[in-house]
This record gives C-alpha cells, sequence and structure tokens, in this order.
C-alpha cells in the first residue's frame, strides 16, 4: 500500500489506515522502520472495525467522495497490489498500465 500510496497520493488518492493493535508504540515502531508515511488512526476498541463488518485483516475499502464504499477487498495475497493499483487508477480517472 504504501507504494501505491507513494505513486497515486499526487492524483488525488487519500488512504487512511486503521489498526486495531492495542499496542501504539510497537505499532508505530513498525510503521516507522518500514518508513510507513500512510496516515494511521487506532481502533482498539474496533469501534471502527464493527461498523465496517472487518472480518480480516488486511481489509481494504476504496469509498468514493460521496462515501460509499465502492469495493473492498479481504486479506493480501502477493499479486493482489496489481488488482488493487488498477481499481485506484479506475477510481481516479487514470489509465491503468
Amino acid at each position: 500500500m504504501q507504494t501505491i500510496y507513494e505513486e497515486l497520493a499526487p492524483e488525488g488518492l487519500e488512504i487512511v489506515a486503521v489498526e486495531i493493535s492495542n499496542d501504539v508504540a510497537r505499532t508505530e515502531q513498525f510503521y516507522e522502520g518500514y518508513g510507513f508515511t500512510i496516515p494511521a488512526g487506532f481502533d482498539v476498541d474496533q469501534t471502527v472495525s464493527r461498523q465496517f463488518g472487518v472480518i480480516a485483516t488486511p481489509t481494504n475499502y476504496l469509498i468514493d467522495a460521496n462515501g460509499r464504499i465502492v469495493w473492498r477487498h479481504y486479506g493480501y495475497r502477493p499479486g493482489d497490489e496489481v488488482d488493487m493499483r488498477d481499481r485506484l487508477k479506475a477510481a481516479l480517472g487514470l489509465q491503468s498500465n
């Protein structure tokens, strides 16, 4: 996600990570150690996760400018980022490679 964020943020993409870990310090250290710059908030009591129906981590949602969820993806397998990048580019009105 970091690579996609760096690539598409100048085109208008906004990403917010919602972390469910209750170990804020360790998670922040993890982000810093890997150079993640994606803004992150913490959902230690799982309120947001319940509202969005998160059943796996990671879960990614594409939310349009009107606040509607237009796509969701559960889990991660190598190669998922290709489909994710294509969907995000399409949502931003950009051509896919």
